[in-house]
């Protein structure tokens, strides 16, 4: 009996200790706890707090650096005038439909300066409207509405187009109105040396034509075309041509193209167009282009030569400038051996000004013609729209 009150006094004991040992560590840990979180609030109350770093998207305070406004993609974004926003969402509506309907850095500079060679480069359908205006120091002025567009045939992979543009465009037309000008003598870009015409100086009218993309191993692009010029409804001009497009590169800044147009119709006869581009790309804003031209007509036995010489200034995303100076020289029976027929220098000013497919040029010129022996300047100024409807994808 006594051994049993024994240990029961023993069992109660520890039984009353152990909750007290537990208690007791777990009021050190907390008292522990408490002690930190307290020196810790004395120390953030001491030291003055840090500024929280400001979200990505929060604007700018006076006292922090502003950020520069984002760079514009074309002349009018961003515009708040009632009336331009009202005549360009108008003209959105009828891009959107056109475009549907009508389904290196050297190339970055065509496509941008709009050239024939990017018009052909184009996949699918396209529509190409320019309204040329240039003023002579004399009086006179050049002015016409040009138009080039093609059509992608269904169920044919696109490789056949039907082809319609101004007849003056159709088989030959160099900027300058042929190889013998130079590289801004004319409505076009000086960039746009146009070998979709078949002869240069062609009567007003409108050509229509089909056109075959061929591959053929060795050559960037291959087409087939045949068609009627029409200069006025009683005389159909029928046409045909081969046109082979070739590039490779040099080194890694040097870009050579070579362009053969061969084309026969029969209101002029068989032709052949040669042109010979180099372009170095200096750097991502500037590029240095030497391109050379030549035009053959057997049924006039005549030959044109053409050298120009283009600096492009790639300014910004939506602003570009081309200067450029070029020679033309003729060969003809009457005066045989290539004769100086003119020069010109100039700059070709390039703004997109609504998105990606209306741009706007400027184009300031002086040229010298062999018919005034070279002694008076021809001063001019050219002006142009341009609307461009197809499927950037």
């Amino acid at each position: 009996m006594h051994n049993n009150r024994i240990i029961i006094l023993l069992l109660s004991g520890i039984a009353w200790c152990i909750p007290q040992t537990v208690f007791s560590e777990d009021s050190a840990d907390s008292a522990s706890d408490s002690s930190a979180a307290e020196a810790k609030s004395q120390t953030e109350t001491a030291a003055p707090p840090s500024p929280s770093p400001a979200p990505d998207n929060a604007p700018p305070t006076s006292e922090g650096p502003t950020q520069p406004p984002p760079e514009k993609t074309y002349f009018f974004e961003g515009t708040e005038s009632p009336l331009l926003n009202f005549t360009f969402k108008y003209l959105d509506t009828m891009h959107d439909w056109l475009s549907h309907k009508v389904d290196d850095f050297g190339e970055q500079a065509d496509d941008f300066f709009g050239t024939d060679d990017s018009f052909d480069r184009t996949k699918g359908s396209r529509l190409d409207i320019m309204t040329p205006v240039r003023f002579h120091s004399d009086g006179s002025i050049d002015t016409q509405v040009k138009f080039r567009t093609k059509i992608a045939l269904p169920r044919t992979n696109r490789r056949w187009h039907l082809i319609v543009s101004s007849a003056e465009d159709n088989i030959k037309e160099l900027s300058s109105g042929g190889a013998a000008g130079t590289a801004g003598t004319g409505n076009n870009s000086p960039l746009n040396n146009a070998s979709s015409a078949t002869s240069p100086q062609q009567d007003d009218g409108t050509n229509v034509g089909l056109r075959y993309a061929l591959d053929i191993a060795g050559f960037t692009a291959t087409f087939v075309d045949v068609g009627l010029n029409f200069r006025n409804i009683i005389e159909p001009d029928p046409y045909a041509r081969i046109k082979l497009h070739y590039k490779w590169q040099l080194s890694p800044k040097w870009y050579s193209r070579m362009y053969q147009d061969l084309y026969w119709e029969s209101y002029k006869g068989v032709g052949l167009n040669s042109r010979q581009v180099f372009d170095r790309q200096i750097n991502n804003q500037f590029l240095f282009r030497s391109q050379t031209e030549a035009d053959w007509k057997d049924k006039d036995q005549n030959y044109s030569l053409s050298q120009n010489f283009i600096f492009v200034d790639q300014v910004n995303v939506h602003r570009g400038l081309a200067y450029y100076l070029g020679w033309g020289w003729n060969w003809t029976p009457d005066a045989p051996g290539f004769n100086l027929s003119s020069y010109s220098v100039g700059v070709n000013w390039r703004e997109r000004i609504y998105k990606d497919w209306m741009f706007f040029e400027i184009d300031p010129e002086i040229s010298f013609y062999d018919d005034t022996n070279f002694n008076k300047a021809d001063a001019s100024i050219r002006f142009m729209l341009e609307a461009q409807f197809y499927d950037h994808k």
